[in-house]
């Protein structure tokens, strides 16, 4: 019994060996070419110095036109203007404010630099267009750090941070800070 199940394993490799091998596909050519040896030569004496391009080809009938509407800036306006619709709750109370303490909050850094001119620059160029907002000037070894701001939640400073980005700072973002408390 044992000598007739050998038998069968070995002639079903040998049948299933046989069938793989002669029986697979193989590619069919319908039309062979024939090429000459001129044509070879002709292939490989093609070179980059050979091939001529026609550059007269014209592009601007392919050309779409843009037409932007003209916008007249009025350079005359303030740049407090820029703050429109923005809650600006400025009164004469909040001019002269009174510190009571300090907390941990959030400022908006709009600028670090190594350079104190720069620093002053900027200093004035904020107080143009700060709003109600307080202007900052820290100095943390080797950088003047110029910080706007006391802010008690990251969505204040945020809102802040993305005005100063339209006007241009787009190196302004938001850091953990000591901020000061004012009386109300």
């Amino acid at each position: 019994m044992k000598l007739t199940l050998k038998l069968v394993y070995a002639t079903s490799i040998i049948l299933s060996f046989i069938i793989l091998t002669n029986c697979s596909a193989k590619p069919t050519v319908r039309y062979e070419e024939k090429r000459s040896p001129d044509d070879e030569k002709k292939e490989i004496s093609l070179n980059k110095s050979d091939v001529k391009f026609d550059e007269t080809f014209d592009i601007s009938p392919f050309r779409t036109e843009i037409k932007l509407p003209e916008k007249k800036i009025d350079f005359d306006k303030s740049k407090n203007d820029v703050w429109y619709q923005y809650d600006l709750k400025e009164n004469p109370i909040t001019k002269t404010k009174k510190i009571i303490g300090t907390a941990n909050g959030f400022r908006v850094q709009v600028l670090a630099t190594d350079d104190l001119d720069e620093s002053n620059k900027m200093m004035e160029e904020l107080k143009t267009i700060k709003g109600v907002n307080e202007i900052y000037s820290v100095f943390e070894p080797p950088f003047y750090k110029i910080l706007m701001g006391d802010f008690k939640s990251s969505d204040e400073a945020n809102s802040l941070r993305f005005k100063l980005n339209q006007l241009g700072y787009s190196d302004s973002k938001v850091v953990k800070s000591t901020i000061n408390l004012f009386e109300q």
